[in-house]
């Protein structure tokens, strides 16, 4: 598969998942063994807890806009860079609901193998949802310790 290939396939996901909610097609767009590992939780989640994720985000964001910044692909792996927007009208995660629009970048890292997604790691900027919100997201760090 092409660079360029590879490029439609991540840009096609990101529009039918996060923009559409339609998630047909990337059930048929991943392998077996697909997983996605995020900086929002700990855990590893497979294809049906991804969809649910993006569900979740949807659900609490009606008016979310997922929109791809930049795209670079070598090999097998594709990094795209996002910019994620709307306003949290349902607690998401420990985010609480506010009529507030916010807007934070995200950087994915996807391995494309036979043509289909095999795996997908992304990292959200979550210091700046907190800054955005005024609320601490994650749980008390050695760092944040250090600093206070």
């Amino acid at each position: 598969m092409t660079q360029e290939s590879n490029k439609e396939i991540v840009s096609r996901q990101l529009q039918l998942s996060w923009n559409e909610g339609k998630f047909e097609q990337l059930r048929d767009s991943v392998l077996p063994d697909f997983y996605y590992k995020t900086t929002f939780t700990d855990d590893i989640l497979n294809l049906e807890q991804y969809i649910y994720f993006i569900q979740m985000f949807r659900d609490a964001m009606p008016d979310l806009s997922v929109d791809l910044e930049e795209i670079m692909s070598e090999g097998d792996r594709v990094m795209s860079y996002v910019s994620f927007s709307g306003a949290v009208t349902k607690p998401l995660l420990k985010i609480p609901a506010s009529d507030k629009i916010i807007m934070f970048p995200a950087v994915s890292f996807w391995t494309i193998k036979q043509d289909k997604i095999a795996n997908l790691e992304t990292m959200i900027d979550i210091s700046g949802v907190e800054r955005q919100l005024g609320v601490n997201l994650s749980s008390e760090s050695a760092l944040r310790n250090m600093l206070e």
